[in-house]
């Protein structure tokens, strides 16, 4: 019976650990999604501003409470997200916004904080193609804006 509760107890901790990720991470994804808008319209003193509210939402994630890999995940998107903050250079943020994608996704699929859909363009990163999320699955490509808006296609659903 002692083993019984005490399993209780462990899976009601954990099932509590995960709503906590996912609503302290469910910030930072809309958060993300502002930065990505502002890139599809080639603007980058938005990026630049929706960026340091990115990085303000990051850095009140309790990094304690995620895995190893997603605290790295956390300390790779606060870095790509402090770099788009310092400049309003839409090409050098949109080199900084494959890194904090890369680290979103990971973030995202670890603690789900709501529905998002991981999108790839082919041509993005000099041919070598990039990810990102939306939360939409129409795609409208942060990497090239409306030179190639529609460039890109869902490749998973979170």
């Amino acid at each position: 019976m002692k083993f019984l509760r005490n399993l209780t107890a462990v899976i009601a901790l954990f099932v509590v650990s995960l709503g906590a990720s996912a609503q302290t991470t469910k910030a930072a994804l809309t958060a993300y999604l502002s930065v990505k808008e502002a890139l599809v319209a080639t603007d980058g003193a938005k990026a630049n501003a929706k960026a340091r509210e990115l990085v303000s939402t990051l850095n009140q994630i309790t990094a304690a409470r995620l895995s190893a890999a997603d605290q790295k995940a956390l300390a790779a998107a606060k870095s790509s997200a402090a770099s788009i903050s310092k400049t309003v250079e839409v090409d050098l943020q949109r080199e900084q916004f494959e890194t904090l994608s890369k680290s979103m996704i990971a973030l995202s699929k670890s603690t789900k904080p709501a529905k998002a859909y991981v999108q790839f363009c082919p041509m993005a990163a000099e041919g070598k193609g990039a990810f990102w999320l939306s939360d939409k699955k129409e795609v409208a490509n942060p990497y090239y804006g409306s030179k190639m808006l529609k460039c890109g296609k869902v490749t998973e659903e979170i």
